[in-house]
């Protein structure tokens, strides 16, 4: 009997995770829908069934045409609009790895790619569908769509980042107790090794340090609840541990250029963005 095992990726497959965050199937027009200088923590994936629009990105201008789907990646800076109409399906998304960071964070510019004929018009029907078969066939879809744009960042064949059981473990009790109050002995404690060994070991792997990686995560989820829940300040730096919502704002603001309540206003409530 041959017997085969890998375990490093059945254990990237449970600990991937794709988000699905604000969605809609929207009739834009060109009073309803622009923007300017948008740059958010999550990306957004764009199916154009009519009409067309723009994004501005880095002096060049993409044409958002029918037949077509866009990735436009988290962190990526961009202005939106559409002369005359424009009607799409669209989702966003946090595509975060193991360690917690998103996939496409950093990434330079907008994906493209066609899409089938009748494709939109099957994620119309899946998307409006109310029976666990149009769940996983939306998912699996969007799955599919976002791969094939992924492809053109040519960041899916890199060697993948494998990390010491101890870093992994580091990552895995920061994401589960995640607090701006959280230091290096908390972690060390926790994994009953000094915080010294913790410390080198953690930035040789990663090129951070915990102070950093924890601070990278709180904000990351501080932005991810600014968009996809209606928490009140008050509650978000609550439950990620600052000593109260001020000195959170503070800290957004340093961080972002904004604070939260504009950053809140700016993304979430840009109508079919």
């Amino acid at each position: 009997m041959k017997y085969e095992q890998n375990q490093d990726i059945i254990g990237n497959i449970n600990r991937w995770n794709m988000e699905i965050g604000e969605s809609a199937y929207v009739y834009l027009n060109k009073d309803s829908w622009n923007g300017n200088d948008i740059c958010s923590q999550f990306s957004r994936l764009y199916l154009i069934s009519s009409g067309q629009g723009y994004l501005d990105t880095g002096g060049r201008r993409i044409i958002l045409e029918p037949g077509y789907a866009y990735f436009v990646p988290a962190g990526l800076t961009f202005d939106y609009g559409c002369d005359n109409y424009m009607e799409k399906l669209y989702f966003h998304l946090h595509l975060i790895k193991p360690n917690g960071y998103d996939l496409a964070d950093g990434l330079s510019f907008i994906a493209k790619c066609a899409l089938e004929k009748d494709y939109l018009d099957k994620m119309h029907r899946h998307y409006n569908g109310n029976r666990w078969e149009d769940v996983l066939l939306l998912e699996q879809e969007i799955r599919i769509i976002t791969l094939k744009l992924l492809r053109q960042y040519n960041i899916l064949q890199e060697t993948p980042i494998t990390y010491s059981a101890l870093t992994e473990e580091a990552m895995r009790y920061i994401q589960a107790n995640l607090s701006a109050g959280m230091s290096t002995k908390q972690v060390a404690d926790a994994l009953f090794i000094s915080d010294n060994t913790l410390a080198r070991r953690f930035r040789q792997e990663t090129g951070k340090t915990i102070h950093r990686y924890i601070e990278d995560m709180v904000f990351r989820n501080a932005c991810k609840r600014l968009t996809d829940s209606d928490l009140s300040l008050r509650e978000i730096s609550d439950e990620l541990g600052f000593c109260d919502s001020f000195y959170f704002s503070r800290r957004f603001r340093e961080r972002y250029g904004e604070p939260p309540s504009h950053y809140r206003k700016r993304l979430k409530y840009s109508a079919g963005n």
